[in-house]
């Protein structure tokens, strides 16, 4: 009988359904009630007698048949099986390691998989749980974490053989946090790649996810021929990048190409795409800027944290103007079509950056029985830097009240009316507001967006 590593088996069938290699089939049922399904894609020379490497996907939607449609490419290039989960990884870390653990166990006993070579990728919340899903074995060949990671020092020193690439879309809120991993883990032999896209929303082109199964399965060991045919690839793929005028990316990506291949296979191609890339004009007038505008973007993200520290731990109310000036400079760059490309996406970055380093501070400061007044600093400033973050506008009406400051609690509700918010009862519920919630005043704004209140309603 098939074995998978140290998860519990289950035995299942493919419920009579035609798989055809070099095809995504968009949905199969892992088990009988059918609730939990995955998309698949066969590499169009599998065979069932052989022995494949297997990558599974893990995503922040149910799409898995769109995260599979992604790696096909990959697919034919490495001879990989590409599995794509079509449940939602939004749960607890917890119910998503069940669910993957389900999800491997079943595949791997109804396909050829070579238990040498299986991959874990995710994107958002998948990555967290593709990451965290390598440290339940050693058998894990390695792990493709795109815009999140779940990441400490043990994972090398469980699994020395492991591999990791990150990926991470330049518009990506984690992006601060995947270049801080990718600084560290540089000279680990662990580490096998990094790589930019353009945007974060989605899932990075194909060529990005098929170089990041070539970091991961190339070895000492691999045939002369495939090495040959994986830079051929790659360098198709920077010279795409070029073309399409992401020169940025393009130069990035082929510089890297050498470190992959020197010693492997002849580079002069490689070295050939970098220096047309390196004299194109428009190159390097993004360059130039890219150096500007990383400069500043780098000085704001540290200006964030000191302030964050300081005036978290002062409750230093006044320098809540000097956020949201900062706050609105960055949207405005933003939404401004007049904005330069580069820094329109550092300004994204920049926010999605300050929006978790106020949500990570608050949970920290929450943990430790903080005085009313470092708290209501917390959640004005998290209104400051997320304006639909409605609970953290009831709280800062809550601790307005509990301080006896009314007037800020009133404010604060009518804020809270401005983003939206629609739950007349709980209105009347938030804790510490019995006087004021009875009051004319609480009432007649309440009235003005809902149409309606419970007291001096005429």
């Amino acid at each position: 009988m098939r074995f998978f590593l140290l998860f519990l088996l289950i035995s299942t069938s493919v419920f009579g359904q035609d798989i055809v290699p070099g095809s995504i089939i968009p949905s199969i049922a892992l088990d009988d009630d059918q609730t939990d399904t995955y998309a698949l894609y066969l590499p169009r020379n599998y065979d069932e007698n052989g022995s494949y490497p297997v990558v599974f996907i893990f995503d922040e939607t149910n799409q898995g048949a769109l995260a599979v449609q992604q790696f096909t490419i990959g697919s034919e290039l490495t001879s990989s099986i590409i599995v794509g989960a079509n449940f939602a990884i939004k749960d607890s870390l917890k119910t998503g390691l069940k669910k993957t653990e389900k999800l491997l166990n079943t595949v791997y006993q109804r396909y050829a998989i070579d238990a040498t070579k299986i991959i874990l990728a995710g994107r958002g919340d998948g990555a967290l749980v593709a990451s965290a899903g390598a440290y339940t074995t050693q058998k894990i060949k390695g792990v493709i974490a795109v815009n999140d990671i779940f990441l400490d020092n043990t994972i090398f020193k469980k699994n020395s053989g492991m591999k990791l690439t990150l990926i991470s879309g330049d518009e990506n809120p984690n992006y601060y946090k995947l270049r801080g991993y990718q600084n560290i883990l540089r000279s680990s032999t662990s580490f096998a790649g990094y790589y930019e896209y353009n945007g974060g929303a989605d899932w990075p082109e194909a060529g990005f996810l098929s170089a990041a199964m070539v970091d991961i399965l190339l070895t000492k060991t691999t045939p002369q021929e495939e090495v040959q045919k994986y830079y051929d690839s790659d360098l198709a793929f920077g010279e795409l990048l070029y073309k399409q005028r992401k020169h940025l990316s393009a130069f990035s990506f082929v510089q890297d190409l050498r470190k992959q291949y020197k010693g492997r296979v002849d580079t002069d191609s490689q070295k050939e795409l970098l220096r047309t890339i390196r004299g194109n004009a428009t190159f390097k007038v993004k360059r130039s800027r890219q150096t500007s505008v990383k400069y500043a973007e780098v000085l704001l993200a540290e200006d964030f944290q000191y302030y964050l520290n300081e005036d978290s731990k002062n409750s230093y109310f006044d320098n809540l103007g000097w956020w949201s000036f900062q706050m609105n400079d960055l949207d405005a760059k933003i939404d401004s079509t007049a904005s330069h490309d580069q820094e329109r996406k550092a300004s994204i970055r920049l926010k999605g950056f300050v929006k978790t380093l106020v949500e990570d501070k608050y949970d920290e400061i929450r943990q430790k029985n903080a005085k009313i007044e470092q708290l209501l600093f917390m959640n004005v400033l998290r209104t400051l830097v997320d304006p639909t973050n409605q609970q953290a506008f009831i709280n800062a009406v809550s601790l307005s009240a509990k301080e006896g400051d009314e007037n800020a609690a009133l404010f604060y509700l009518e804020e809270l009316l401005k983003s939206g918010f629609k739950d007349y009862e709980l209105l009347y519920n938030i804790e510490g507001t019995t006087a004021l919630r009875i009051g004319e005043e609480w009432n007649g704004i309440i009235k003005a967006y809902l149409g309606k209140s419970k007291f001096y309603d005429d």
